[in-house]
């Protein structure tokens, strides 16, 4: 004994001294280069260690690195970087096949990955196995035993072509306990995700739990699971929605299989607390419980279980309570085996438009593949409270679920709505909706419809889009009538838009525009929207990031047509539009769209304008472009210059110019007017009035100020023939004379300002004239006849007579009575 315990003994000595050596005299730095030729050899990247490697070899092997750097394969692009990396591996447990590992730290760690759309990664080659055999690697697997993890700073540069995904993920802290198979351990985690694409987000999670790692299996079990998750995500930078949510998660056992996917978990109960948006509009989610006695979902199997499904959710919104609960006792499925009891629950949400309701459907039947609910009803009531009573949409939807749980699917086949629309100031609604609709969450959905709204037809197919950026909605509707005036909600009187500078300060905002990209197709027989009526009307119009394209709005309208084309755009606040209408009637359309029925006539209208501006002051102050007007038989209100001419001789004699207000029961007819328009920074100039009437032609120039609401024009209206028949007296003294006629002032207080002043002395000139004429042609006639009868001694009537029988002899008779009466009315003059 004494014997075996020296030779143990001496043995022991020996080896403590040989370890003691080896870790005095052993450099791990002189075998650098050689770590980093096998790096290079093995896995055709370059492997850099910037500082030094500390070793130790007893009785724990314990390797420190500081700033490692290691590149792409075959690139000399960097792949990874760490700052600082700590581990202890205990020698003697992997004589039997075990490996225990103390401590590990590591911080300041940096990764690149990158996917291209083939689906080809940058760390393909580390996962590939080596094709050289592994004899160390032959027998039993190696059994682990980590004391505890710590992680710092650890990064993760993520640019997936193939998912479209562009993040940055950080890990700010990782912190475990004792980790084995088969052993629990607590884990503490703080992780960020920033996402630019497809969509902009940012997500914080930190939080605890308790896992328990099979790694021979690839399983994972979970339990005490508490996490607090905080969300940003917005369209574009600076418009982020935040939620701040708190997951508790509790189960008996919960399992995740990484080889086939399956999931299980046994007395499930998850409560979500927190907050989804931001400011007064936040939904605040007070408590949300799903409770489920168990659940199995294994993809592989195709096989899903959920036992006792109840779920409830409380939540406030702008001070008002919005709940929804829902039961499913059971379902089960595996293949094409289904079986299961009905899905029930119900709804309500409180505020100015309150909403509830209950729905049920049928046992479940179907596959796997695609789970049906038949016969599943939903009964709702909708009221919203407004000015003049209470407004109601009550109704119930009916049809065939089938959801395709492995890619999110569902379809409502056999749809059918009806529903009922209160509302005080119109005759109740009645709609009817028939059709289909799909989804495929979360990125499409489309649709086919049809139905009517109290007996006015239309049909509807479409499709959406959401994934990266604004949604995309596609969509065709036909209506046989649609009266917008009786779908949309009226204007309240307190809300009515002021006129004049009130007017222009109203915000015109287009920033909608960025919410939703497509195309957008519109047809109805007849369309009514406030005071317009329009019929076979068409609207084709395109919305692409912020940019409004109308296509084509068309239809019939004032007697006439109409045919526009415009734009509008976000951000720079630009709206643009051509327009022409044919055969219209000016004074209707002068009503609807201006509010003015200063002008009548049949013809046609061009105008092509633009403008910028937030408000409707600065969209007005802004407009430029052209204007165009052709119209016959019609009439200026506002004056009867007829009536106006009659009274000229009263005018005259006071000499003074007449300002008259302008009154909508006068008017002065034509025949035919036209005019142009150049319109800049709202102010409309006009340089080639003219129209026609039976009595007078007019011409004129002016200006039109839509800025300040004024009108500057002078009409210059010619008299060329008599003025009875257009309410006046036969004014001989006006015929050829130029009458000046000023329209000014306000739009709602007009006057008419007649230049009498200016026509008095042309008036009596003319007046004289034909008065003197008509004495000259009598008094040369007498003169005539004593003369011829002078120098053929014949009496004067006989003198008459016979010139009429000899004119070609008398030619220098006829030649001194022409000198004679030439003379005569110049003595006059």
């Amino acid at each position: 004994m004494k014997t075996v315990a020296l030779g143990v003994g001496t043995v022991v000595l020996v080896s403590g001294g040989a370890a003691a050596y080896l870790v005095a005299t052993f450099d791990p730095n002189a075998h650098k280069q050689a770590l980093v030729d096998w790096v290079q050899q093995e896995k055709q990247r370059t492997l850099t260690l910037h500082g030094p490697i500390e070793l130790g070899l007893w009785p724990r092997l314990h390797v420190r690195l500081q700033d490692v750097s290691l590149s792409e394969h075959q690139r000399p692009a960097e792949f990874a970087r760490l700052s600082e990396l700590d581990l202890a591996v205990q020698v003697m447990p992997l004589f039997k096949g075990q490996l225990r590992v103390g401590q590990v730290h590591a911080s300041g760690v940096k990764l690149n990955y990158r996917r291209d759309a083939q689906g080809r990664s940058n760390i393909d080659d580390l996962l590939t196995p080596s094709d050289k055999p592994d004899n160390a690697s032959q027998g039993q697997d190696l059994s682990f035993d980590v004391e505890g993890i710590s992680l710092k700073d650890v990064q993760a540069d993520v640019q997936d072509e193939r998912s479209g995904v562009k993040a940055l993920l950080t890990l700010a802290e990782l912190q475990s306990g004792r980790l084995a198979d088969g052993l629990a351990t607590d884990l503490v985690v703080a992780a960020q995700a920033q996402l630019s694409a497809p969509r902009v987000a940012k997500v914080a999670v930190k939080g605890s739990l308790t896992l328990t790692p099979e790694l021979k299996a690839q399983r994972f079990s979970a339990s005490k699971l508490d996490l607090s998750v905080l969300g940003q995500t917005s369209t574009h930078e600076g418009q982020a929605a935040q939620a701040d949510l708190k997951a508790d998660i509790q189960a008996a056992k919960a399992v995740w299989d990484g080889r086939s996917a399956a999931a299980t978990a046994d007395d499930l109960a998850v409560t979500l607390s927190g907050q989804v948006g931001q400011g007064a509009g936040a939904l605040l989610l007070d408590k949300a419980d799903l409770v489920v006695a168990q659940f199995a979902f294994d993809p592989k199997a195709q096989a899903l279980t959920v036992s006792k499904l109840d779920a409830k959710v409380l939540a406030h919104q702008d001070g008002h309570v919005r709940e929804v609960e829902a039961q499913w006792p059971e379902l089960s499925v595996k293949g094409d085996q289904l079986k299961g009891s009905a899905l029930q629950g119900r709804f309500s949400v409180a505020g100015p438009v309150a909403v509830s309701g209950q729905f049920k459907s049928g046992s479940p039947v179907g596959s796997f593949q695609a789970i049906r609910l038949p016969d599943l009803g939903v009964d709702f009531k909708v009221t919203m409270a407004g000015q003049g009573g209470q407004r109601e949409v009550s109704g119930q939807l009916k049809g065939q679920l089938s959801a395709q749980p492995q890619t999110l699917a569902g379809t409502l086949e056999g749809l059918k709505l009806q529903a009922r629309i209160s509302e005080p100031s119109l005759q109740p609604l009645v709609v009817n909706i028939a059709g289909r609709l799909h989804a495929s969450a979360p990125t499409s959905a489309d649709w086919s419809l049809q139905g009517d709204i109290n007996s006015n037809a239309f049909t509807t197919t479409g499709k959406a889009m959401l994934g990266q950026g604004a949604p995309r909605i596609d969509a065709k509707a036909k209506f046989a009538s649609l009266d917008l005036n009786r779908l949309l909600p009226a204007r309240p009187a307190s809300q009515a838009p002021a006129s004049g500078g009130g007017l222009d300060k109203t915000v015109v905002d287009l920033s909608a525009l960025r919410s939703v990209n497509g195309h957008f197709d519109v047809t109805a027989g007849q369309l009514a929207w406030q005071q317009y009526r329009v019929s076979d009307a068409v609207i084709l119009a395109q919305l692409d990031q912020g940019r409004l394209t109308l296509q084509q709005l068309s239809g019939g309208a004032w007697g006439g047509r109409f045919k526009a084309q415009g734009s509008a755009q976000a951000g720079q606040q630009r709206v643009a539009l051509q327009a022409t209408a044919e055969g219209v009637n000016i004074l209707n359309m002068l009503k609807d769209v201006a509010g003015k029925d200063i002008l009548e006539g049949t013809g046609q209208v061009k105008l092509e304008v633009s403008t910028s501006g937030g408000t409707v002051g600065a969209l007005t102050s802004g407009l430029n472009g052209t204007a165009a007007v052709v119209l016959r038989d019609g009439a200026v209100r506002g004056i009867n210059l007829a009536k106006s001419l009659r009274e000229a001789k009263s005018r005259f004699s006071s000499h003074s110019d007449a300002v008259e207000k302008a009154k909508q029961t006068e008017k002065t007819d034509f025949t035919e007017m036209t005019g142009s328009f150049v319109i800049t920074q709202g102010v409309a100039r006009n340089e080639d009035l003219s129209a026609k009437s039976p009595f007078l032609r007019v011409g004129g120039k002016g200006d039109i100020d839509l800025v300040q609401r004024r009108i500057n024009y002078t009409v210059n209206a010619t008299v060329t023939g008599t003025v009875k028949g257009q309410d006046g007296a036969d004014i001989d003294g006006l015929k050829g004379l130029t009458v000046p006629v000023k329209l000014s002032g306000p739009f709602d207080a007009l006057d008419w300002k007649i230049a009498w002043s200016g026509v008095a002395l042309g008036s009596m000139q003319n007046t004289l004239k034909g008065q003197l004429d008509t004495k000259l042609d009598k008094a040369g006639g007498k003169l005539e006849d004593q003369l011829k009868a002078k120098l053929l001694g014949k009496p004067a009537a006989a003198a008459s007579g016979a010139s009429a029988a000899s004119a070609p002899a008398l030619s220098a008779e006829d030649a001194a009575k022409e000198k004679l009466k030439s003379k005569l009315k110049g003595l006059f003059r």
